[in-house]
């Protein structure tokens, strides 16, 4: 078929589709003004009967026709579906039974092989060694190797935990003096409960420490000054009890510390010789240009396994606001 005959055929199929549609509609167009002047519901039973009705009053029978070559149509592709799902579905069982059948045999393969196997390792000679040798050099290299990433692996873990353990100090760390934050302050109270509750004996001490007149510098000289006082002052505390005690900032220009296992007279002492420290101490500030002279007053109370940290807690801060009434740079402990 050349391409003018396959286009002439085309365009009487299409003419042909046109007429079967304008037929179509025709019938339609009377089945539905029939149903309408009767009052007739639209049910599809009802529809289909006047629908024959039409067909066959207007000389459409065609259209009839094609109605039920198309439900043969339908009828025959479902069956077609059929046996062809049928088809494939025993195509599948003999795929299955021919891979049941070769694994059998390559069960008994591997059975015959080694029963061979233990034939060679008793009937043992220099040959035999080699290979083995050569395996056992050549499972050597690969442990080695494997060992080696291993050890990559472990260097890298490492890494990642340092890593991982520098951001959790910066989680507890205050961002302007470096000492430990209130986050800091809880976590740690935490564990100071549990630690006291576990030992009989155990004591410690709070201290809470408050710049004096820290709203005056601040005021007069503004609060870039005022954060490198608190820097200084920070620091001063992070030396001083380095190797007793921690230190945390417990909101602006308050800070506290926890020291275990020392007498509330012997805290004492060494908190008076911080606050001699301090007093003696030139704070700066604008690039050195600035140098301001403060005071610090100070709250402590002792604690043991028998007193709830919060009360210890309670009472130091009390100690605190008893150490400004008293005219502030002094120590005030709560009597044990």
């Amino acid at each position: 078929m050349n391409r003018s005959q396959l286009a002439y055929k085309i365009e009487n199929q299409d003419k042909k589709w046109k007429d079967t549609l304008m037929d179509i509609c025709e019938v339609a167009r009377l089945c539905l003004h029939n149903l309408v002047g009767s009052n007739t519901p639209p049910l599809p039973r009802c529809y289909e009967r006047e629908f024959e009705q039409a067909a066959l009053h207007l000389g459409k029978e065609d259209v009839l026709d094609m109605a039920r070559v198309d439900s043969d149509r339908q009828a025959y592709t479902i069956k077609t579906a059929i046996l062809q799902a049928s088809e494939r579905i025993g195509e599948a069982k003999l795929i299955l039974r021919d891979f049941d059948q070769e694994a059998r045999r390559e069960l008994g393969h591997m059975e015959h092989h080694l029963e061979a196997l233990n034939s060679q390792l008793k009937l043992f000679d220099s040959r035999g060694f080699k290979a083995i040798v050569d395996s056992a050099v050549s499972f050597k290299d690969c442990g080695q190797g494997f060992v080696e990433e291993l050890s990559r692996v472990i260097d890298e873990i490492d890494r990642q935990q340092e890593m991982l353990q520098a951001l959790v100090q910066k989680v507890h760390e205050d961002p302007l003096t470096g000492v430990l934050n209130r986050r800091a302050w809880e976590r740690d109270l935490k564990k100071l409960s549990g630690f006291v509750a576990t030992q009989q004996n155990a004591v410690y001490s709070i201290v809470i420490a408050d710049i004096d007149n820290f709203k005056d510098i601040n005021d007069r000289h503004g609060h870039p000054v005022g954060d490198a006082v608190l820097k200084q002052f920070a620091a001063i505390l992070k030396d001083h009890f380095s190797k007793t005690g921690a230190v945390y900032r417990y909101g602006g220009d308050e800070f506290t510390v926890i020291v275990k296992g020392f007498d509330a007279g012997s805290v004492q002492v060494e908190v008076d010789r911080l606050r001699q420290r301090l007093s003696q101490a030139t704070f700066v500030a604008m690039g050195g240009m600035l140098r301001i002279r403060i005071s610090a007053s100070f709250g402590l109370s002792q604690g043991n396994c028998e007193m709830d940290v919060k009360s210890v807690i309670s009472e130091a801060d009390e100690m605190l606001y008893l150490a400004k009434k008293a005219g502030r740079n002094c120590i005030i402990c709560h009597p044990s």
